[in-house]
């Protein structure tokens, strides 16, 4: 649902930044959620986790694997305290959503949250993230847990404008 909204916001234009981070960060969520399922944080027993990766097909290099993303959202507080005592901070921009060069504060460490609509990718600073990867592996793990369940060949339709591999 959220890269459904996302795209509506994206293909509109009538939304503004607020309901395009919105639905970024309840993405972000979401894929979070789902690799806290899929693999349990360290302390806890991994049994889920092996038997249902095992059952739904999910390989373990899967980008769903990866919580970085996420965490960068759900820790933006401690990044801030990183910027914050960073010795040349003149100014920041962030929520951009654009192509980098419609980014109006040149400096990589000044620009904090930038989501590049054309790419689906979200930049953190420095540091690129491609959100299809993921949106792919939900897909197919939609459709895992659809065969799971009894109705497989129900397939999600690639949203208009969806930027593939």
């Amino acid at each position: 649902m959220a890269i459904i909204d996302l795209n509506t916001c994206r293909t509109t234009n009538t939304t503004g930044l607020n309901r395009e981070y919105y639905f970024l960060q309840s993405l972000l969520t979401a894929l979070g959620n789902i690799s806290k399922i899929l693999w349990p944080i360290e302390k806890r027993n991994d049994k889920r986790g092996n038997e249902l990766r095992k059952a739904l097909n999910v390989k373990d290099d899967s980008a769903l694997k990866n919580r970085e993303l996420r965490n960068l959202f759900e820790h933006f507080d401690e990044r801030m305290d990183e910027w914050f005592e960073a010795a040349d901070r003149r100014g920041f921009s962030d929520r951009n959503v654009s192509s980098m060069e419609g980014v109006i504060v040149p400096s990589v460490i000044e620009r904090l949250r930038t989501f590049v609509p054309e790419t689906w990718t979200l930049i953190f600073r420095e540091k690129e993230f491609k959100l299809y990867p993921a949106i792919e592996a939900v897909n197919e793990l939609y459709e895992a847990v659809q065969s799971k369940i009894g109705q497989p060949g129900k397939r999600i339709k690639r949203l208009p404008g969806e930027v593939a591999g």
